[in-house]
């Protein structure tokens, strides 16, 4: 099969996901509980975000995402929608105002409909207090979360005020020794019913450390934050494991348990082989990168150099059906393969976009069989972004067009 004749095959079948998709959805639409799960990454809020997200490559699509966000609004100004209820990031009003926040960005929408978001945010930040006084730093479920909403209200003019206050309660909870810095969830803690330190992007210190990069790099507290989020790159460093092509370890643990030597997790099944969004290595060589820029530190990139082309070597020569068996963006195929995209686009190194293929091709195939398999199907979460179908095409259809890959993914962090 010639390369024009492989393109246009892969282009045909993803037309008829995003079609089948597009039914499904619409026919979903048609139930009242689903419009009102105001949820970003499981709900009908993140149905629309996803709709607008993708008018650059499907235009046709206009009027449909508009009829979609008239009823999530009217779901949530009649009460009615699960996101008034809440505050997190994940399913509550900072996802919502996100979302409303990204379509005024992406001009979908007039600044009016930011006239009623000052007095929600002064809500939001007495909530990111509260949670931060209960120690739960999750970015999902947690402050860091709100608080990486609050650095995108660029309108608001207590934006600084807020996160001033916001990063004085967030250091105090750091524990820093000789090791580095490194913070404790709560939530993480209740869930797991563990007091390991937890590494990852969705609940642990790889998201945390982000966040406190982003806020860094928009100017606010940048002495403070610089000292603490080096001190947090520290602590990973300390339990850097080089990794090898051949043998199934992460360079770095998912969890610590600080009461065991490097050795001791290594043995322990810390350092298990995981490649996902939401935990593993790929977050923590996307921190070492753009921390890499953010201090001008070149080390930094090397370490992240040395993870990711043995990473992205081993994630091609290994068969993607014995490491994942879904589509979707948390802990699917398609998350790993829009973190390998980013990665190529920021590294330029040629090893990510091969491996990116891979997985792209593993996500479309993966996705075929999601969409006639009634056990996924029948999930609540089947259709949303973080864990469902739409999320999945949302990574295709970023791949192809750089727009929704640079201006869309910062939901996820990868931008």
């Amino acid at each position: 099969m010639s390369t024009l004749q492989a393109e246009t095959e892969v282009s045909t079948r993803f037309r008829v996901v995003f079609e089948q998709i597009k039914h499904l959805l619409h026919d979903q639409e048609k139930q009242p509980d689903f419009i009102t799960n105001g949820n970003l990454f499981n709900g009908y809020a993140g149905i629309v975000y996803y709709y607008f997200s993708l008018l650059k490559a499907f235009p046709e699509g206009e009027s449909e995402a508009y009829v979609a966000l008239e009823k999530l609004v009217e779901s949530y100004n009649s009460q009615d929608n699960t996101a008034s209820k809440y505050m997190t990031f994940c399913s509550g009003l900072s996802g919502f105002y996100f979302l409303i926040q990204k379509l005024v960005e992406q001009e979908y929408l007039d600044e009016i409909f930011l006239e009623d978001v000052l007095p929600i945010n002064e809500l939001i930040f007495e909530d990111t207090r509260r949670l931060l006084a209960e120690e739960n730093t999750d970015f999902l479920h947690g402050a860091t979360g709100q608080m990486q909403y609050l650095l995108n209200c660029k309108h608001d003019p207590n934006r600084a005020k807020y996160l001033n206050v916001l990063i004085d309660d967030l250091l105090k909870l750091a524990v820093t020794d000789d090791k580095g810095l490194r913070f404790p969830n709560s939530t993480v803690k209740e869930f797991q019913n563990t007091d390991n330190t937890n590494l990852s992007l969705s609940h642990g210190n790889a998201g945390i450390l982000l966040v406190m990069l982003n806020i860094y790099n928009a100017g606010i507290e940048q002495e403070k934050l610089g000292n603490a989020i080096q001190q947090g790159l520290a602590y990973f460093i300390n339990y850097y494991h080089p990794r090898s092509i051949d043998i199934p370890l992460s360079a770095f643990p998912l969890l610590v348990n600080e009461e065991l030597t490097k050795e001791e997790l290594i043995d322990g099944d810390f350092y298990a082989e995981n490649y996902s969004w939401c935990y593993g290595d790929l977050a923590v060589i996307w921190l070492l990168y753009q921390s890499s820029i953010s201090f001008k530190h070149t080390a930094y990139a090397d370490i992240a150099d040395q993870v990711g082309k043995a990473m992205a070597t081993r994630l091609i020569a290994v068969p993607t059906l014995d490491l994942k068996i879904n589509s979707h963006f948390c802990h699917g195929t398609s998350g790993i393969a829009l973190f390998l995209d980013r990665l190529y686009q920021f590294s330029g190194h040629e090893v990510y976009h091969e491996a990116a293929q891979v997985w792209l091709e593993s996500t479309l195939d993966h996705l075929e069989k999601d969409l006639n398999n009634p056990d996924f199907m029948n999930k609540t979460s089947s259709l949303g972004m973080l864990e469902g179908v739409s999320g999945a095409l949302f990574v295709l259809a970023a791949a192809e067009h750089e727009d929704i890959a640079a201006n869309w993914t910062n939901m996820f962090l990868l931008s």
